[in-house]
């Protein structure tokens, strides 16, 4: 079963005319490299010091821009319940709306490539993400405050337009289920509120379903397993070798370790993803290489045998 599309999916990205101007970079070896490394992500051209640049450049704008983000909608809706301000930012870290920016500061021209870089979203969210690091890497930690004010003023108006969006879906979508309550402090004393509690069915604690973050992982993992079969199918069809995984962590530990899987098929490295275990991280990569080499990420049909085998192991499983 395929996930859900996101609330933003039916609206388009909002368009905005005011020119902006594209980074100068100080550091010209620094801009080269930025440009050069995005061509591993869908070339056979790749170096490991391109791979790895790239990698870096976009583990750090990745995170820059989850701050920056996170920063600009808490000062600009500081009334907006927690779930809001997710989905505003869900919006706004999407890949079609990186891809949009990439485009907007005319990241893409600079793309010396023999496929049309600027129709591919894919790799042109990993050119800003990777842009956005390489600024943080040229200014720093002392002169971070540029960073800030450059993409919060960049981000702005997108926020305001994807707000406007997300109240017209509220409003058009009541079924959706409620923000949950907290109930406010009471002076009431314990036994009595305790009574009255359990009479109305209000409780001082966020009326959420129980679930795990194992449990979520695992789900979220079970989602994506599905590309790495898939990967292993091409591969396979294709009569290349199967496919083979590098894992590199970021050296924490813990809620915070985050683990890169490179794919590399025939020798040659075409995709990596990050996420927070090897096996999701896999999966990931997985998926980015199916785009990367051109096969669709959808379900393939089944016919013939291998589809009266499933359906006969469905019946069998109703049947039981």
């Amino acid at each position: 079963m395929s996930a859900p599309a996101p609330w933003y999916a039916p609206i388009p990205i909002p368009q905005f005319n005011t020119p902006i101007a594209r980074y100068d970079f100080n550091n010209k070896e620094l801009e080269q490299l930025l440009y050069a490394s995005v061509v591993h992500e869908r070339s056979f051209a790749s170096s490991p010091e391109q791979r790895d640049t790239f990698e870096a450049l976009t583990w750090v704008g990745d995170s820059v821009l989850r701050g920056l983000t996170t920063v600009l909608l808490a000062s600009m809706f500081p009334t907006s319940k927690k779930k809001v301000l997710n989905d505003i930012r869900q919006a706004l870290e999407d890949k079609a709306f990186y891809a949009h920016l990439s485009r907007r500061l005319g990241l893409h021209n600079h793309i010396s490539l023999t496929y049309p870089a600027g129709e591919s979203d894919h790799i042109l969210s990993g050119l800003f993400i990777a842009y956005v690091g390489a600024i943080q890497r040229e200014l720093g930690t002392d002169d971070f405050p540029t960073v800030s004010g450059t993409f919060c003023q960049l981000l702005r108006p997108y926020a305001e337009a994807y707000k406007a969006h997300h109240d017209t879906y509220i409003a058009a979508n009541p079924h959706l289920p409620p923000t949950p309550i907290i109930s406010p402090i009471s002076t009431v004393p314990s036994s009595s509120l305790a009574a009255q509690q359990r009479q109305q069915h209000v409780f001082p604690i966020f009326q959420t379903t129980a679930t795990t973050d194992s449990g979520a992982a695992k789900l979220r993992r079970q989602h994506v397993s599905v590309y790495t079969s898939r990967l292993m199918e091409y591969a396979a069809k294709c009569k290349l070798p199967q496919p083979s995984f590098m894992f590199k962590d970021n050296g924490c530990q813990g809620a915070a370790i985050q683990w890169c899987a490179t794919v590399n098929m025939n020798g040659t490295d075409i995709a990596s993803a990050i996420a927070t275990t090897k096996l999701e991280a896999k999966h990931l990569a997985s998926k980015d290489a199916l785009q990367a080499i051109g096969s669709s990420v959808h379900p393939w049909p089944v016919s013939g045998r291998r589809q009266k085998k499933l359906l006969a192991r469905r019946a069998g499983s109703v049947l039981h």
